[in-house]
């Protein structure tokens, strides 16, 4: 038993050497490599001890390099997704998103999908707004970005 502890703890370290890592990304890759409960508890318990991981921390490195390419709900639900709790989501995103950046980054939007204002015909720009809706913008930034 000791033994799998211990590879599980340098299966841990490996893997946060790689890749930041929640630390519910990290108890899938370990029961991926078939630990056991008991023996991932230690593991995450080990690199936690020495501040390998934190999910507050993660949450706001992710909104930090993110938030010139993804709105404000992307982010809330891909950090969702990563298991980050609601409440360090909410933080991160109080501390680090930059709400005057929304415009700027629905500009690098249209501008990465090549989208001409004055070319864009009516059914264009229609699904350009749509777009922009489902990417979880809003509809004020939206429509002054397009012109609508």
């Amino acid at each position: 038993m000791d033994d799998m502890i211990k590879q599980a703890k340098l299966k841990a370290l490996s893997l946060l050497t790689y890749m930041d890592r929640t630390e519910l990304q990290l108890r899938k890759k370990l029961k991926d490599n078939n630990f056991s409960d008991e023996v991932i508890e230690q593991a995450i318990a080990y690199v936690k001890s020495f501040g390998y991981i934190n999910d507050a921390g993660y949450a706001e490195r992710y909104v930090m390099n993110k938030q010139s390419a993804k709105s404000r709900q992307e982010l809330y639900v891909a950090l969702s997704q990563k298991g980050i709790s609601k409440e360090n989501i909410e933080h991160a995103l109080e501390t680090c998103y930059e709400s005057e950046n929304e415009l700027s980054t629905i500009y690098c939007l249209l501008e990465k999908k090549h989208y001409i204002a004055e070319e864009a015909t009516e059914a264009d720009k229609r699904r350009m707004y749509n777009y922009l809706l489902r990417k979880g913008f809003h509809r004020e930034d939206v429509s002054k970005a397009l012109n609508v």
